[in-house]
């Protein structure tokens, strides 16, 4: 609910005021029908008028029994000059009234009450069929009133659907004298009656006030207003988060880097310790190469040793490096030479032999064969 010092509170006297049934239960409907109902009751041009209604319930199938009221806009304007902030509403001073003695309790649902609220400057009555306002009337306290009141509820009266009035409820506020007040309302009075005090102020909390005289312009000034307020919360809301994402981002990639620096340098340190044990692993394969290559060679050696027969004269070997290795010697006769290829190509070692050269010579008389046969290991 608003705060007393944003609501602008009009008194009945400053408005017009009827109680009507109107033939729906939909809002929008009843809205309309109290526009209406408002320009033909009220000899005014519509822009000149404020209306605003309060639905008090559903009291026979199909209708609604409404509070209509009416202000004059000007008037309404004026007041609101007069205040030096702009209230966020205009309430009707009769609304509250209602709203008050539902509230306290002070009207009851099997009871016809006749309510007077008594102020200093201006005073209302109310009657109220049950929990039903029916009839309101504003005025001024002043000599005579009481006779006003009596000539009110005889109008009342004549209406023959209209209960009689079974109860008096007086409420006042805090700085009016009511010593002989109370005297001559007793007397004026034969049903019981009733004297509460308020502090001057209907509102309460829980409120569920539905009229407002808040004129259309100052109702769209306002939601501009809010609306330019929500833009700039809204603006900085967002100029905020984007400051966090952007301080989020920073810390995000500051931390991104330290991971990846420490993780460069972990990589680095790894790569040293891959590249160190692959050299090792480069140095054991060549060595484990070499003593299995050194050990075919050996094979190899006694190998061609072995296979010679004894006319045979090896001079030397020679290997190329592709596997192949060139036996040279010298032999008697040539037949030594084939005999011996033919034992090389059964041995393990070779999967081809040939000869590359034979030639003859002759040393001290004797004849030999110089030859050279190249040995294609597997």
């Amino acid at each position: 609910m608003n705060r007393p010092e944003d609501i602008l509170i009009i008194p009945r006297n400053k408005t017009a005021l009827r109680f009507i049934e109107l033939p729906s239960v939909d809002f929008s409907e009843i809205k309309g029908m109290a526009e209406l109902e408002a320009i033909k009751e009220f000899p005014y041009p519509k822009e000149e008028l404020i209306v605003s209604f309060r639905n008090l319930g559903s009291y026979k199938k199909g209708f609604s029994s409404i509070l209509l009221v009416v202000a004059k806009k000007q008037y309404v304007k004026e007041m609101l000059a007069a205040r030096v902030a702009a209230p966020s509403s205009v309430r009707l001073e009769t609304e509250l009234l209602y709203l008050y003695l539902l509230t306290k309790g002070m009207i009851k649902q099997d009871k016809v009450s006749l309510v007077m609220n008594i102020g200093i400057d201006h005073s209302e009555i109310m009657i109220v069929d049950g929990l039903k306002p029916v009839f309101s009337r504003g005025m001024s306290y002043h000599e005579g009133w009481l006779g006003e009141i009596n000539r009110t509820l005889l109008s009342y009266k004549r209406d023959k659907g209209n209960r009689d009035v079974e109860e008096l409820i007086v409420m006042h506020g805090p700085n009016l004298n009511t010593e002989n007040m109370k005297s001559e309302i007793e007397k004026a009075f034969s049903i019981p009656a009733d004297f509460y005090k308020h502090n001057g102020d209907l509102m309460s909390p829980g409120m569920s006030l539905e009229i407002d005289l808040l004129p259309k312009e100052h109702i769209d000034k306002r939601l501009n207003m809010e609306n330019a307020k929500q833009v700039l919360v809204t603006f900085f809301l967002l100029l905020a988060a984007l400051s966090m994402m952007a301080g989020f981002f920073v810390f995000k990639t500051r931390e991104k880097t330290r991971e990846v620096l420490m993780l460069s340098e972990e990589t680095d340190k790894m790569q040293k310790d891959v590249n160190q044990l692959s050299s090792f692993m480069k140095k054991t394969e060549l060595l484990k190469y070499q003593k299995e290559r050194g050990g075919r060679i050996i094979g190899i050696l006694k190998e061609c040793y072995a296979l010679a027969s004894k006319d045979i004269f090896l001079e030397g070997f020679d290997y190329e490096g592709r596997d192949v290795l060139y036996c040279k010697g010298r032999v008697r006769e040539m037949a030594g030479v084939f005999n011996f290829i033919k034992a090389l190509e059964k041995s393990e070692y070779f999967k081809k032999v040939e000869v590359k050269y034979a030639a003859k010579k002759e040393i001290a008389n004797q004849k030999f064969t110089d030859f050279s046969i190249a040995c294609f290991a597997f």
